[in-house]
């Protein structure tokens, strides 16, 4: 369904110290200036003239991610096994990976507000459904944030609190609220907001008509998660092909990580984006919330 909703490879450091000492008569690309980049490892690394190492370095990002597919991935781990300088480059990557997910769950978890500013309000209730609790919050202009409880509603109710207003809304309890102006508008829609989630999780809906508030939401995020709502009841897509989809076909990572703080999943399904290689990837809720909103659209994963 279709919600309503108003980073040429380089070279790493060693593959430039490989280049230097290459023949001369070896050219650092293939094909002319404009020519997009091979998708098929095997394919890239069998050009005439092509260094594999240069394919190798410039594939790690996606094999990091994870979104190469068997074959590509077998090429590469099989080129590293016999090439010390590509086994060092793609440690360095996969630490370094590590380290931007450590700091992105630290970021989110130590935001605040300004101490003097107050948001707008958004009116919260928690909803039970067949994939556990969920913290659901609507703004006068739409639903703005769902989450998953699980077993520690206390804290997931924190981190959830916190999340709004670092996005620069007011949470506010639905029976805290007076119901008038702003509060009243999201309070109207956070009643369709249940309906509608109810309906989905009985098998009787397939698309959502809800209004959608992506405030607070970086420009790269908001493009990847309007294309993902794009993706059908039923159907998957890949990290990269959504990566396309936003004129960035590098940046599947980011892709990933822009999914991974999608703040209204199963409305914004990311539940539909797998890796390239048919792999479930990550999914914010749990891979076992992932395969049960999938095995509720009648998706067969193998």
């Amino acid at each position: 369904m279709t919600p309503n909703i108003s980073d040429g490879q380089s070279g790493t450091p060693a593959a430039v110290d490989r280049r230097r000492t290459a023949d001369a008569t070896r050219q650092p690309r293939v094909g002319p200036p404009d020519e997009p980049p091979a998708t098929d490892l095997l394919a890239a690394a069998a050009r005439p003239g092509v260094d594999p190492c240069d394919v190798a370095c410039a594939a790690m990002p996606a094999q990091v991610f994870g979104d190469l597919t068997p074959p590509e991935e077998g090429w590469l781990h099989g080129h590293v096994a016999g090439c010390g300088s590509c086994a060092v480059e793609l440690d360095r990557f996969a630490r370094t990976g590590a380290v931007v997910d450590r700091v992105h769950a630290s970021a989110v978890a130590l935001a605040v507000p300004p101490p003097f500013r107050r948001g707008r309000p958004a009116v919260y209730a928690r909803l039970e459904s067949p994939v556990g609790s969920l913290l659901v919050a609507a703004s006068d202009v739409g639903l703005c944030e769902i989450d998953f409880a699980g077993d520690g509603i206390e804290g997931t109710m924190e981190r959830f609190r916190r999340r709004l207003i670092a996005r620069g809304f007011d949470p506010q309890p639905v029976p805290d609220v007076c119901g008038a102006g702003e509060a009243a508008a999201a309070e109207a829609t956070m009643v369709d907001v249940a309906a509608q989630l109810r309906q989905y999780f009985a098998g009787r809906r397939d698309r959502f008509d809800l209004p959608l508030d992506f405030a607070g939401v970086s420009p790269f995020t908001r493009a990847v998660l309007e294309a993902t709502a794009e993706v059908p009841f039923g159907r998957l897509d890949t990290y990269r092909a959504i990566a396309g989809r936003v004129g960035k076909p590098a940046a599947t990572r980011a892709v990933g990580s822009a999914l991974g703080r999608n703040p209204i999943p199963v409305v914004v399904p990311c539940h539909r984006i797998v890796r390239t290689g048919g792999a479930l990837g990550g999914y914010t809720g749990g891979l076992r919330i992932k395969e049960r909103l999938l095995a509720l659209e009648g998706v067969t994963l193998v």
